[in-house]
């Protein structure tokens, strides 16, 4: 498969931050993937980061501000960061969500990869995200006659305000292929956007089962600070109510009244961290804010049961890592959930009571004394190698 240049180009705004190792890590671990399997790529990771205005203005909001980041690594290599300068205007439509400053920042990601790469060098361009990445796809492809890809993730289909949507059927139908990372995110797209699905394929996110594997529990809450002789509940996301954070109180009190012997560790940081501080039980709850990404293994590890109670998701990839860790996993029938869990666990919940039927599923998995580690069942977690192979089949097909 191997070429003497680059064949594809693939950005996204999406990579590792400093103060969040996770964020954007399965794009990296896509990447990891495509160079073991041998496909020639170039990758650009673009973004704009925040001047002293938008870092007050984001602190006050409850979110972290970004810090600038030089490059991202992929195996030995390490990638320039391109950067998107927005004036303090447009940063502000970004946090309101004004069409026009996404537009602009979209234009913006599209003139800073074409000052740094030569882009005649390239067969075919891949954008991760259908917007604002596919609209500076789009505009490439047209001005250079560049097939270009679009990777669906979630949040730009399904959490979309009215205003984007025209623009954002127009970048998934030009594309040479969508990609979605599960049926039901494609489908979202399909009944909420009018998208056809002509060109639409569904590739899911993957794990690196090398890294997330079964390990001394134990030792693992040693590690992390976490009690040995309590159950312990897991969320990990950001804490916002899209990521059903907001639920984790009522959650927990309801499965108090099943049992006394729980305790929830709670993993990310947001919006609604000093909500969640205030009313979560404080004598069986820790919080442990953003982990490094090489603690995510052990944090996985050290719980029982992960939470997943999103209203909106596209296929997280905080699910494989906890069924690969041997964790049982318990999730609404939000977006790609239930396709994630798979057999390990339950998902689809739904209800006018939601966090009550959350609750009883935790109690009834608690009671089973439900463990995943069996070799069986993990050999049915997909790996990234699995779904980069089948990444590669869309890029060669669309090269020709």
């Amino acid at each position: 498969m191997s070429r003497e240049k680059p064949s594809v180009l693939i950005f996204s705004e999406m990579f590792p931050k400093p103060k969040s190792s996770s964020s954007g890590v399965f794009i990296v671990e896509r990447l990891k993937a495509l160079e073991n399997l041998g496909v020639p790529f170039d990758f650009a990771p673009v973004s704009t980061f925040d001047s002293l205005p938008i870092r007050v203005l984001k602190k006050l909001k409850g979110y972290s501000p970004s810090e600038p980041v030089e490059s991202v690594q992929v195996n030995q290599k390490h990638y320039p960061v391109l950067n998107v300068s927005l004036g303090l205007r447009d940063r502000i439509g970004l946090i309101r969500q004004e069409p026009s400053s996404w537009v602009k920042y979209a234009q913006g990601m599209a003139s800073a990869i074409e000052k740094n790469k030569n882009i005649e060098e390239y067969r075919l361009i891949h954008a991760h995200r259908v917007f604002p990445e596919g609209y500076a796809a789009m505009r490439l492809s047209q001005k250079y006659s560049i097939p270009y890809i679009v990777t669906a993730h979630g949040g730009e289909i399904h959490s979309l305000s009215y205003d984007f949507h025209t623009l954002v059927r127009e970048i998934l139908r030009n594309a040479s292929r969508a990609i979605f990372v599960s049926n039901a995110l494609m489908k979202d797209a399909c009944e909420k956007l009018g998208y056809d699905m002509s060109n639409g394929i569904v590739i899911p996110n993957g794990v690196d089962t090398n890294v997330f594997k079964p390990m001394d529990k134990e030792e693992a809450r040693k590690k992390l600070s976490l009690p040995l002789d309590k159950k312990i509940v897991g969320f990990v996301g950001t804490l916002i109510e899209v990521k059903g954070a907001d639920r984790l109180p009522a959650i927990a009190r309801e499965l108090l009244k099943l049992r006394s012997d729980v305790f929830f560790f709670i993993v990310g940081d947001g919006p609604l961290l000093k909500t969640l501080r205030e009313k979560m039980p404080r004598d069986i709850s820790h919080f442990a804010g953003r982990l490094e990404y090489g603690l995510m293994p052990m944090a996985m590890n050290s719980i029982d049961v992960l939470v997943v109670p999103s209203r909106n998701e596209g296929f997280p990839a905080t699910i494989l890592e906890a069924r690969a860790c041997g964790a049982w996993v318990i999730g609404t029938e939000a977006g790609g959930v239930a396709e994630a869990i798979d057999s390990d666990g339950i998902g689809g919940i739904v209800g006018e009571d939601i966090e009550k039927s959350l609750s009883e599923a935790i109690n009834s998995s608690l009671e089973k004394g439900l463990h995943l580690a069996s070799s069986t069942r993990r050999s049915k977690i997909p790996s990234w190698e699995d779904m980069i192979e089948e990444e590669a089949k869309v890029y060669w097909g669309c090269m020709g």
